[in-house]
C-alpha cells in the first residue's frame, strides 16, 4: 500500500518522468530477486543520489548552456529514478519509506535553477542565436550567388525563405543600417553585415581621400542643400553703457551634392569556381568589386571637376603658395603653405598634408647645407605606419601629381575633414548585379557592383579661409 501511495504522488506531482513502466520495472527487479535487500544497497542508491544532486546544485548557479539544460535534466531524471528505486527498496524492507523530502529537494533545484540570474558574460544563449541568424544571413547570400551550380545546397535556399531573399532575382541590393544591412528593394532581404563591410572596407581602403573626409549617408540619392557660413569678416562690438547693438546678418550660402553612380564593371568568375565552392566567392566579388569602386572615386575625389562629377578635394582647394620654380620645391614654400591655412583649422585635430608617393620622396630628400635630410621621416597613427612632415600626418593619394612639373597642385594642407563624401546609403545604394546569360557562352558568371555617391570640400570662402590649401609649382 505504502509503494502504490508513493507511485500516486509522484505521477500527481511529476517527481519523476519514466511512468508506469519504470515502477513495473523496479517492482518486479525487486520482488523476483532471490537475494534479500541489503541496507548497503540502499546506501550506495542514496550515495549516488546525493553525488548528482550536488552536481545539479553546481550548475544551477548560472544560467546553462543548452548543452548543460540537457545534461541537467538527464540528472534530473537520474535522481526521480533512484527516488523511485529508493522508495520501493525501503518500502520493501522497512515498509516505511518515504520520497517525499527527496522529491523537495528535487524540485527546489529546479526552481533554482529558473530563476538564477544570467551570468554576466558571455551570455552562451544569446550568443548562440546571435551566431545563428548570422550564419543564416551568411547562407542565404551564398545561395543567391552560387544559384544554378553544383555548390548550391539544399541549406541555402531554406536560410534565404527564412530571410525573405529572392534567389531568382538578378539583383541584390544592399542597405547600411547601424545593426547589419537590408534591403527593401529587388530581391531585398537583411544580408549579413560581413558580406557588405567586405565590398565597403576595400573600397575605403583604396581611397586615400574617403580615408580622411567626412563620410555621410543619405537614405536616398535625391540633390541634398550643404549649407556654408562666412562670418570671418564680422566680429563683436564693445559697447558703452544704453549704447545701441548693431545688427549684423548672418550669411549663408548652400552648396548642391548630387549622386553620382560608380560601376565596378564586370567582374568574371568561372563556372568550375562557382561549382567547386571551395573558397568563399561572394566575399571574393565583394572584395574585387570594393577595390574598383574605391580606385574610381579616388580619382574623382582628388581631381573631379565638380560638373557632373564629384568636386575633388585638388580642384575645391586654394592657393596657398606658388613654388618658384617649376621643378622643385623648397623648405621654405612647404613652411608658408602651412601658414597659409587659417590657425582655426589646425587646432581640430584632422589637419595634415596630402600628396603623391614620389612628391613625398622628393620632400624626404630635401637636405641641409651639411647633407643632412631637413625633415626626418617620423610615423604617427596607432600602427605608426603614417608619415610626417613638421609633425603633420601625410596621406598618400596616388590620383595627385606624381612629378614636379609646370602649374602641378603638387602638395596639400589642412583640415580635410571639411571634405565630405556623400553615400547613398539606403534602397539602391550598393547594387549587386548577376549576369549569368551574358558570359554563358565562356563559362563564366558576371558580376557589377553599382555605387551611388559624391563628395565636395566644404567652404563658406573658397580663397582666404578655405580649409586646405595647396601649393602650385610655377607656370613657367
Amino acid at each position: 500500500m505504502g509503494v502504490a501511495l508513493q507511485y500516486l504522488r509522484m505521477v500527481a506531482t511529476g517527481a519523476f518522468r519514466h511512468g508506469a513502466t519504470a515502477l513495473s520495472g523496479h517492482l518486479e527487479e525487486i520482488f523476483s530477486r532471490k537475494i534479500p535487500m541489503s541496507i548497503s544497497e540502499i546506501k550506495a542508491l542514496q550515495a549516488d543520489r546525493i553525488e548528482k544532486v550536488n552536481s545539479m546544485e553546481a550548475m544551477a548557479v548560472r544560467a546553462l548552456t543548452p548543452e548543460e539544460q540537457t545534461s541537467f535534466d538527464n540528472l534530473a531524471a537520474s535522481v526521480a529514478d533512484i527516488d523511485i528505486r529508493l522508495a520501493l527498496l525501503e518500502d520493501a524492507a522497512a515498509g516505511s519509506a518515504s520520497i517525499q523530502q527527496n522529491s523537495e529537494k528535487l524540485e527546489a533545484v529546479k526552481r533554482s535553477v529558473r530563476k538564477s540570474a544570467p551570468i554576466a558574460a558571455p551570455n552562451f544563449v544569446a550568443d548562440l542565436s546571435d551566431k545563428k541568424s548570422k550564419r543564416t544571413k551568411a547562407n542565404a547570400v551564398r545561395g543567391w550567388f552560387l544559384r544554378g551550380t553544383r555548390g548550391f545546397r539544399s541549406e541555402f535556399a531554406a536560410a534565404a525563405n527564412e530571410i525573405g531573399l529572392d534567389l531568382n532575382s538578378n539583383e541584390l541590393n544592399l542597405e547600411a543600417r547601424a545593426q547589419g544591412v537590408g534591403s527593401t528593394g529587388i530581391g531585398g532581404a537583411l544580408v549579413n553585415d560581413e558580406f557588405y563591410g567586405t565590398l565597403t572596407q576595400a573600397m575605403r581602403d583604396y581611397n586615400a581621400v574617403r580615408q580622411v573626409a567626412t563620410v555621410i549617408s543619405t537614405s536616398n540619392g535625391s540633390n541634398i542643400q550643404m549649407p556654408c557660413l562666412d562670418d570671418t569678416s564680422n566680429a563683436g562690438t564693445l559697447i558703452a553703457e544704453n549704447g545701441s547693438i548693431s545688427e549684423v546678418a548672418l550669411t549663408f550660402t548652400n552648396k548642391t551634392m548630387a549622386a553620382y553612380k560608380f560601376s565596378s564593371g564586370q567582374v568574371l568568375t568561372s563556372y568550375e569556381l562557382m561549382q567547386d565552392a571551395l573558397i568563399d566567392v561572394e566575399s571574393l566579388v565583394a572584395e574585387q568589386a570594393g577595390i574598383r569602386i574605391g580606385r574610381i572615386q579616388e580619382s574623382l575625389f582628388t581631381t573631379g571637376t565638380g560638373s557632373s562629377q564629384p568636386q575633388g578635394i585638388v580642384v575645391g582647394s586654394a592657393a596657398g603658395k606658388t613654388a618658384s620654380a617649376t621643378n622643385a620645391i623648397t623648405v621654405d614654400e612647404i613652411i608658408d603653405l602651412v601658414f597659409s591655412v587659417d590657425q582655426a583649422y589646425k587646432t581640430t585635430g584632422n589637419v595634415g598634408f596630402m600628396c603623391h608617393p614620389s612628391i613625398l620622396a622628393a620632400i624626404a630628400k630635401l637636405k641641409d647645407d651639411n647633407g643632412s635630410p631637413i625633415f626626418s621621416q617620423t610615423y604617427a597613427g596607432a600602427d605608426a605606419r603614417v608619415p610626417t612632415i613638421m609633425g603633420y600626418p601625410v596621406t598618400l593619394n596616388s590620383n595627385m601629381a606624381s612629378s614636379l612639373s609646370a602649374a602641378g597642385k603638387v602638395l596639400l594642407f589642412g583640415d580635410f575633414s571639411k571634405y565630405f563624401v556623400r553615400d547613398v546609403a539606403g534602397d539602391g545604394g550598393i547594387t549587386i548585379v548577376r549576369q549569368s546569360e551574358t558570359y554563358a557562352t565562356s563559362g563564366q558568371i558576371g558580376w557589377v557592383a553599382i555605387a551611388r555617391s559624391s563628395g565636395l570640400l566644404l567652404s563658406a570662402n573658397a580663397t582666404t579661409y578655405n580649409p586646405v590649401k595647396h601649393l602650385i609649382m610655377a607656370a613657367s
